[in-house]
């Protein structure tokens, strides 16, 4: 079957490219908690919206799974960097596909908060901002 939006980005919500060290736990399903244990998980983002993102995990997690996920956002001020609250929230895996020797996961945030939402917003709007020359 022809597909016509072959090699365009069909998503509603804009997507920031982005290489982010995240942790993450399995809440459910429960056999696969136990089997990972209640440590935190490292990943590495692919890309991230203000509805869920994308990360590489050494894990196979099935679609449905929820996880708990902890990241940090690192923003500027007027005079330095300085680190934004950190984020933790629910998420329900939506895809988990075999990428290379490990698997790429696509997740959508659950039960976020306004101020959470806006905050993701906002990074992904300043980030995604094309470069102003003077």
């Amino acid at each position: 079957m022809f597909n016509r939006h072959w090699g365009k980005d069909r998503r509603r919500f804009q997507r920031l490219l982005l290489n982010l060290t995240i942790l993450y736990k399995v809440r459910t399903p429960e056999h696969l908690r136990q089997a990972l244990g209640e440590k935190d998980i490292e990943a590495t983002t692919i890309d991230l919206s203000t509805i869920g993102l994308a990360f590489i995990s050494k894990h196979y997690i099935p679609v449905w799974s929820n996880l708990l996920l902890k990241f940090i956002f690192f923003g500027s001020g007027d005079s330095a960097a300085h680190i934004v609250k950190p984020v933790e929230v629910e998420a329900e895996v939506k895809t988990c596909l075999p990428y290379e020797n490990e698997f790429r996961l696509g997740v959508c945030f659950k039960g976020l908060d306004e101020e959470r939402r806006a905050q993701l917003s906002r990074f992904v709007g300043a980030t995604n901002r094309p470069y102003k020359e003077f």
